[in-house]
């Protein structure tokens, strides 16, 4: 058994036989969990003042209402048609405009009997809660316990981390699922074994079901997470990689057999591509007050596309690729605007004014706009911290990374932004701690006259679990 530090063995007297011992729970302490607790009981609570105060009762539309009523329909056994032309007109049509997992978390209260929206809002309420959770215990496998908590109770409050969930939009999952693949990365990062490669994959395979662009981290993240592994022989990568790979295969497998069973035109985990592309590659787009954004007049101003829906997604596709081949001058004016955007940099005022056609109030998206760039500029010290400290910084940098590089390919605006929030969070939350830590031992040094307490200490060198 180990002795505590700063007590000696007294090698007279002879060890006294241990009593046996509960199994230890190493990094695990219950004083740790009490105010997780507590956070994720604010985080909720102010999930539902937002929801109750500002969005209740809602108007079902857009992208909320395709969640809400594919998820009954799933529910019901019906499988995945579009539900406004079946709201409209009643015909059924086969349809994958969105990726399922969404829609299929929110089958879960649905099996329930709880079909109404109101129902679905406060579940995805739940999920936002389970989503600090996730931030929680990833910031304590980077960087300590304490660093957990801060990220946890900045994840409870900053809205960017909020502002989604009641409006029943896939930016909740898009955020859950990418907590857990940075939480994933960093476990195998740790310990380097199969089940971890496993879990990385699986954890892939939730991302790209959650929202199809981050489809872009298997190689963004998985392959050079798996490839730059130190001290680990090159055919034992081989064989991590091919774990990671053939778990999230066989867990997208169903969704992409169903979708190449029922559509025209190859599609894989979805349909919207095409739609997308059609929205945000046209004059309106490409200079004027919406540079960077999307427009309806993209879509006005080309032929009726075919109702076969992956017939559609290949018709405004090309639409889009003529577009920006006649137009490629314009690209990086476009990319730069997108990227501002999203990151809250290019116009944020009026791309705060610009988010309320998704219900987001203004005032909150002000709000969150601040934080964000308080955050950004803790994120970036987090960034010097870490690399100071030799801790791999992939896991946290490869979804910022993703989403830059899909901005740029589709639209800038700040939901796009939200998966990458917690590695925002989580980057922050490590330089105030780092930066709380220095505070602390400045202060120890004054009082105690001890040199060299200036120096910030982390978590694991002050003792605490990993």
């Amino acid at each position: 058994m180990p002795v505590s530090p700063g007590v000696a063995e007294s090698p007279a007297a002879p060890a006294a036989p241990a009593a046996p011992a509960a199994p230890a729970r190493p990094g695990r302490p219950v004083r740790w969990y009490l105010p997780l607790a507590a956070i994720c009981l604010i985080g909720l609570g102010i999930r539902l003042f937002y929801l109750f105060h500002w969005l209740h009762p809602a108007a079902v539309q857009g992208d909320p209402f395709y969640y809400h009523e594919a998820a009954n329909l799933f529910a019901d056994g019906r499988g995945w048609p579009d539900p406004y032309e079946l709201r409209l007109s009643g015909r059924y049509v086969a349809d994958a405009q969105h990726p399922p997992l969404t829609s299929v978390l929110l089958a879960v209260p649905s099996l329930l009997g709880f079909t109404g929206f109101l129902s679905h809002q406060l579940f995805s309420c739940l999920l936002g809660v389970g989503s600090i959770v996730l931030v929680a215990l990833a910031g304590r496998r980077v960087a300590g316990p304490a660093t957990g908590l801060v990220a946890a109770g900045i994840a409870a409050l900053y809205p960017g981390m909020w502002l989604n969930d009641p409006l029943v939009m896939s930016e909740t999952t898009g955020i859950l699922t990418c907590a857990w693949i940075i939480l994933a990365g960093y476990r195998f990062a740790d310990r380097r074994g199969f089940a971890e490669a496993a879990w990385l994959g699986l954890a892939l395979a939730a991302v790209m079901l959650a929202r199809a662009e981050l489809a872009l981290l298997a190689l963004v993240l998985v392959v050079p997470l798996v490839a730059m592994a130190r001290g680990v022989a090159w055919r034992r990568r081989a064989g991590l990689l091919a774990v990671a790979a053939a778990t999230s295969v066989v867990a997208v497998a169903p969704w992409a057999g169903y979708n190449l069973s029922r559509f025209h035109e190859p599609e894989y985990l979805s349909t919207g591509l095409g739609s997308t592309l059609a929205v945000t590659h046209c004059p309106a787009t490409y200079s004027g007050r919406h540079l960077g954004w999307w427009s309806f007049d993209c879509v006005l101003a080309l032929p009726s596309p075919p109702e076969e829906r992956s017939e559609r997604d290949v018709f405004y596709r090309h639409a889009a690729y003529d577009y920006i081949r006649d137009h490629s001058d314009r690209l990086p004016a476009v990319a730069a605007a997108r990227l501002g955007r999203t990151w809250g940099v290019y116009h944020p005022w009026q791309q705060a004014r610009l988010d309320t056609i998704e219900l987001r109030p203004l005032s909150l998206s002000r709000a969150g706009m601040v934080t964000l760039w308080v955050l950004e500029l803790a994120a970036i010290g987090g960034v010097v911290v870490l690399r100071r400290r030799r801790t791999v910084l992939l896991p946290l940098l490869a979804v910022p990374i993703t989403l830059s590089l899909a901005t740029v390919v589709v639209y800038g605006t700040t939901r796009f932004r939200a998966a990458a929030e917690p590695a925002v969070v989580l980057l922050a939350a490590v330089a105030l701690t780092a930066a709380a830590g220095r505070l602390a031992g400045w202060a120890r040094s004054r009082t105690e006259g001890i040199p060299g307490g200036h120096r910030a200490r982390s978590d694991t060198e002050q003792g605490y679990p990993t």
